[in-house]
């Protein structure tokens, strides 16, 4: 019987695996797949579909770095540069949070309630990294009038670059500074959604994080503080001055959080306050409104 021939691909794939097996890493070898997709600039459907492809030598040289940046965990999306949110293919790197699932289910909320809407409502996404919520609501909801702030420059123009990639330039006014503070002046009173995902890490709590996390995203994206919730308050305390009449706030957050905002929520005023759940039902959303 003839023996079947060894392929790059599979060997590849199968070296790959097991070394980063080795150093721990979870899904070792959707891993190995999706470097070796990137680094081919093949998609891993056409990887398996033709195996018998031969691989350039300076190919293979790029796999085997990359396999060796993923088993430093380094986070696979900064290697390969990019990450799915929603709809959208965004560039990500050391500048900017890697995007969650967890803020698709933000955006899905937003989208619900901006889309109920009449006119062209105003939205702020505030703390925008990547862009992921700026442009998400830029792209599924064409009438809203969509503002990003980032106290990071940097950042900031990791969320231009998306914007200009996407197609979206100019569908999105990006401003730098903290917060609601960073906006214009004339939009005070006139925001009719607020939305952000802003730092809610403990800082007792940061050194427990992954390694993938902890060593390689941004800090401040990160940490709010020793309570984890200093963000959000500011936030809260910040957002009765910008938004219209019965404007909504929309924040992502710690679900061991959730219960101590809603509480003061109520406290600084706002009305039809509710927590919602993310997709493995822990809490993970609060929104509230201003009166």
């Amino acid at each position: 019987m003839e023996a079947r021939p060894s392929f790059e691909v599979p060997r590849l794939i199968d070296w790959a695996t097991a070394y980063l097996r080795e150093n721990r890493i979870i899904k070792p070898r959707l891993n190995a797949e999706q470097l070796l997709a990137h680094c081919t600039g093949r998609t891993r459907t056409d990887l398996y579909a033709y195996p018998e492809k031969p691989i350039p030598e300076e190919e293979k040289e790029a796999f085997a770095l990359a396999v060796q940046r993923r088993a430093l965990r380094e986070p696979l999306q900064y290697i390969v540069g990019g990450k799915g949110f929603r709809y959208l293919e965004l560039a990500v790197d050391r500048r900017v949070l890697i995007p969650r699932p967890e803020t698709e289910m933000l955006v899905e909320r937003a989208i619900e309630l901006i889309r109920a809407a009449r006119g062209h409502p105003v939205v702020v996404d505030v703390g925008t990294g990547s862009g992921c919520i700026a442009l998400s609501l830029s792209r599924e909801c064409p009438a809203a009038v969509v503002h990003a702030t980032d106290i990071c420059r940097r950042a900031l123009e990791a969320a231009r670059e998306n914007a200009r990639c996407l197609g979206l330039d100019g569908t999105v006014a990006f401003h730098t500074g903290d917060l609601l503070q960073a906006l214009p002046g004339d939009l005070k009173a006139k925001c009719d959604y607020i939305i952000s995902n802003p730092p809610y890490v403990r800082e007792r709590d940061f050194m427990r994080l992954p390694p993938e996390v902890r060593e390689h995203e941004p800090y401040r994206s990160l940490v709010a503080g020793p309570a984890g919730t200093e963000a959000h308050l500011r936030l809260m305390r910040q957002a009765p001055h910008w938004l219209a009449p019965r404007g909504w706030l929309l924040m992502e957050g710690g679900e061991d959080q959730m219960e101590f905002l809603s509480r003061r929520a109520k406290e600084l005023g706002y009305g039809d306050v509710d927590i919602l759940p993310d997709l493995n039902r822990r809490p993970r959303v609060i929104e509230m409104r201003a009166i």
